[in-house]
């Protein structure tokens, strides 16, 4: 197992060999690339680029500051319905009401646990009814199946960020072409914090694929590269209708699912009895938004009304 000296990611970690023996090995957590036995970065920042436009490659934070940004597709931020508390505008998408009630039996054959980085509402994505896996994680994107149930933890694994259940497992171009999904599409200049997390960030093309101005691109809406690869490296879209996201408002774990605890990877290598422990918890988990993202621009209620 390979760990990555810049960000501790314990995955096991693939690469790309060289004619002569050697490695580059790049992080699915932070997008650092190095020689295999060295601590050699491949890439430094060009001097020309400004201190303040320089992120990690795998920052996906979030982006408060209303700086003015480019339109998304050239349409317009969804019309404005009325002022939340703070004087906020809410948002036009009803709520949704999830189609099971606590209690109702769940079956799984996997679990999967991993620290949730950046808790902003865009990896993963809890609004318009349903949870979205789209960006980030993607060696979990690559492997999870229907009915795997994934468990997001704080930094720590002290508290539960979200918990949710995969119903469909699709590709990006489904994913983009699939009118259910349109609502998923950033909108970057909406004066609502749920329209601008938006995941289908990625639109066929002859090329392959184009990024759009979202929480991955960099800030001018260009694409960023690292990120872009990293996003589709996962090569799955995980789509769950069954979860729960609490955001910062998350419960400490129990100490029945402490074995859940994990460093910056993720675990699935559950033994039966301890997968029976998750489906019995997650099964009397109520659903929808409970909570905001821990990262989320104090006063905006949009969230409320995903």
């Amino acid at each position: 197992m390979i760990r990555c000296a810049e960000c501790g990611e314990d995955e096991e970690l693939g690469g790309r060999p060289f004619d002569d023996g050697r490695r580059e090995i790049t992080c699915d957590g932070c997008g650092r690339s190095w020689i295999r036995d060295t601590a050699t970065r491949l890439a430094t920042p060009s001097a020309s680029v400004r201190p303040s436009d320089r992120r990690r490659p795998a920052d996906c934070g979030p982006r408060w500051d209303d700086e003015p940004v480019l339109s998304t597709l050239n349409r317009e931020a969804p019309a404005l319905k009325e002022n939340g508390r703070d004087g906020v505008p809410l948002s036009l998408t009803p709520k949704h009401e999830p189609f099971w009630q606590g209690g109702d039996s769940v079956r799984a054959s996997r679990v999967f646990s991993y620290i949730v980085v950046h808790d902003t509402g865009f990896s993963p994505n809890p609004f318009h009814g349903l949870l979205t896996l789209a960006c980030c994680k993607p060696r979990i994107r690559r492997t999870a199946s229907v009915g795997d149930i994934i468990v997001g933890l704080s930094s720590r694994s002290e508290r539960i960020v979200y918990a949710t259940q995969v119903a469909e497992v699709i590709g990006f171009e489904e994913y983009w072409a699939d009118p259910r999904y349109q609502v998923r599409r950033p909108v970057m200049d909406s004066p609502q914090i749920v329209y601008r997390v938006g995941d289908n960030i990625y639109e066929p093309s002859d090329a392959g694929f184009r990024q759009l101005h979202s929480f991955h691109s960099n800030r001018d809406g260009s694409e960023a590269a690292t990120l872009k690869r990293t996003d589709l490296g996962g090569e799955h879209v995980l789509v769950c209708e069954r979860f729960t996201h609490w955001g910062r408002s998350g419960p400490t774990l129990p100490e029945g699912l402490a074995f859940l605890s994990v460093g910056r990877g993720h675990r699935s290598n559950f033994t039966r009895d301890q997968v029976d422990v998750v489906t019995g918890w997650f099964a009397g988990l109520p659903g929808g938004v409970l909570g905001p993202p821990a990262q989320w621009k104090a006063g905006d209620q949009s969230w409320r009304e995903s």
